[in-house]
């Protein structure tokens, strides 16, 4: 509220009153009072004597008038809850007074005050429909527009804003509704920037999430590689273990089949010095006998058998390497 100017009107109105109410010196002079009062600031002594006015059955037009300067005295004072009873009680008494414009906007602005935005911007429209034409309208808007702001609704507190700049440039409310212009434009790139950054850290944790997974997933591969590994070298141990124990029993056989054929030689070398000494005693002829071919088939044999492991033998220690 604008004390400085509704003081300078209060005053103003006090030197036309001897005309407007010269019906009731004692009523004019009590409503001359409150109103000095008023522009003085002194609202608690002011408040008595509008009131007085308006319970005053025989006061006629002045109790409007006191009726008004109470309310508009708890506005200034800063007591909204009884500056909204006084209005409701104006409004409702004095339906089509000429001030029931200015009361209404004053409506809007005690619910702003007490930052129930909803119900201002409700009371502030319905002001500015029903009184187009007002000398409050500017401020109605720009009012409305702040409520709206405090919403959050800024593309619709920044319409009325530039509707305020634009159709009003010199009303007093237009720097300020210049300078929210201004804050609404911040605001968008501040909320488009949080987006922003909200956008990047979604993607961000999108990332982290996605490395865990996969340092998940790698480390799952990992340990059943290792076990298939355990598992691989175990069996490759066990394997070359068999064959070792493979090969050492082939090689007792080899040991045993070369003792056989060095005893199977001998026998053989003893036979043929006993077949020579035959030999010189009768005419000479082939030795067929069966015992001396069994001994050669047998050794052939041997020899087979032990080339036969032997390549058995490398062919296992090529596939353990």
């Amino acid at each position: 509220m604008n004390r400085k100017r509704l003081a300078l009107a209060a005053l103003a109105l006090c030197y036309t009153l001897t005309a407007a109410f010269g019906q009731n010196a004692g009523q004019q002079d009590t409503l001359r009072r409150g109103i000095e009062l008023f522009a003085e600031g002194r609202y608690a002594e002011a408040v008595p004597l509008f009131d007085g006015l308006y319970l005053d059955t025989g006061a006629g037009t002045i109790r409007a008038e006191g009726a008004y300067w109470s309310a508009m005295a708890h506005v200034a004072s800063g007591a909204v809850e009884a500056a909204e009873r006084g209005i409701d009680l104006f409004l409702t008494a004095f339906p089509d007074h000429a001030k029931s414009a200015e009361l209404l906007y004053q409506r809007g602005r005690i619910a702003y005050l007490r930052k129930d935005y909803e119900r201002a911007v409700q009371v502030l429209s319905s002001y500015t429909l029903k009184y187009p034409q007002a000398d409050y309208l500017p401020a109605a808007l720009f009012w409305s527009a702040e409520s709206l702001y405090a919403l959050g609704r800024l593309p619709e507190a920044d319409k009325l804003y530039r509707t305020v700049v634009e159709r009003y440039p010199d009303h007093i409310k237009t720097e300020a509704a210049r300078y929210r212009m201004a804050l609404v434009q911040f605001k968008y790139r501040e909320d488009e920037l949080l987006t922003l950054l909200k956008w990047s850290h979604e993607e961000s944790l999108r990332i982290i999430e996605e490395f865990q997974r996969r340092e998940k997933a790698y480390e799952q591969v990992l340990a059943v590689y290792q076990k298939r590994y355990g598992e691989v070298k175990t069996g490759t141990v066990a394997a070359q273990t068999t064959l070792e124990e493979e090969i050492a029993s082939l090689k007792r056989s080899m040991d045993g089949l070369a003792r056989e054929l060095q005893s199977r030689d001998a026998r053989i070398a003893e036979l043929q010095t006993q077949a020579g000494a035959a030999a010189a005693l009768a005419a000479p002829a082939l030795d067929t006998s069966p015992g001396r071919a069994q001994l050669l088939d047998m050794k052939d044999r041997s020899l087979s058998l032990i080339e036969f492991y032997l390549e058995k033998l490398a062919a296992a220690s090529e596939g353990t390497k």
